[in-house]
């Protein structure tokens, strides 16, 4: 049987459905190998995590997921392989938690002026971890009656450019969540860049910056939105003279929050790609 892992995959520690334990018991029923949790802005799940891994024999690498904002483009950055003990990364992270909150009350105050009747408190009950995300509102939105599911109230109410949608104050540009994960002794990845379009950028990150690879295989990557990034990776390699990891997952949340291929186990990710993430981080 071939191996098979998923390097991107969220808990209640942000905004997933599942405790830490329960994502990695998931992970054994899909019969993954190699894992990361990749939690936004938080690593208080990765404790828990490594040790239902380990449980589970499977292989397990630290994650985070970093939002950052270029020309009012926002594009998250994976890390892998981090010190979750680093002080200073403890900060910064603390610092963007607290910037989460405020965001949400500013949501929380569009959501009013579109006569959605929700409050902070509402929220605060779906809240399972230190990180306020959107897909919390959403749950407290859907409570409500105000749609059926987290796509349906991303699509109407808070998903980029819709009405009730704000941008957070003073996230991190792409290079500094580079420099803070690789300080944290890290691997920077940029997170699935269909949603950007910003492959220039990419490159210029990988060359000048020290961005360390690409989530090429994504679960919303179709095989032309794969072989383009290949393409991108080929290129990056052939001016730096070295490969760069190619990486991947399925950004798995939860089964009922009405996203394609929510599922932990159907990867595209060939396993060589991850095993090359795995050696990295353990050199």
């Amino acid at each position: 049987m071939a191996l098979k892992a998923d390097l991107h995959m969220h808990s209640t520690a942000s905004d997933g459905g599942y405790s830490p334990s329960e994502v990695v018991r998931l992970c054994a029923k899909g019969e993954l190998d190699l894992i990361s949790l990749t939690d936004h802005d938080t690593t208080t799940g990765i404790a828990e995590a490594k040790k239902s891994a380990a449980y589970y024999n499977i292989r397990f690498i630290p994650g985070i997921e970093l939002s950052t904002r270029i020309n009012d483009q926002s594009v998250d950055i994976l890390g892998y392989g981090i010190d979750v003990t680093d002080h200073q990364f403890q900060e910064t992270l603390a610092f963007h938690r607290h910037k989460r909150e405020q965001r949400m009350v500013r949501m929380i105050e569009k959501c009013r002026d579109h006569d959605l009747h929700i409050s902070l408190e509402d929220v605060e009950a779906q809240v399972t971890g230190e990180t306020y995300s959107r897909p919390h509102l959403a749950k407290a939105l859907m409570k409500k009656g105000y749609g059926a599911s987290v796509h349906e109230i991303f699509e109407r109410y808070i998903g980029y450019g819709k009405p009730c949608y704000v941008m957070k104050e003073k996230e991190m540009l792409p290079q500094e969540a580079i420099r803070v994960i690789h300080e944290a002794g890290g691997v920077a990845i940029v997170a699935h860049p269909i949603y950007y379009d910003i492959d220039e950028s990419i490159f210029k990150w990988c060359i000048e910056d020290g961005l360390d690879g690409i989530e090429v295989y994504h679960r919303d990557h179709s095989p032309h939105a794969i072989a383009r990034f290949r393409r991108l990776t080929e290129r990056i390699e052939e001016t730096l003279g070295k490969s760069i990891l190619k990486t991947g997952g399925s950004d798995f949340h939860h089964e009922d929050f009405g996203r394609e291929g929510e599922r932990l186990g159907v990867t595209k990710l060939p396993f060589q790609e991850a095993e090359k993430l795995w050696e990295r981080c353990n050199s």
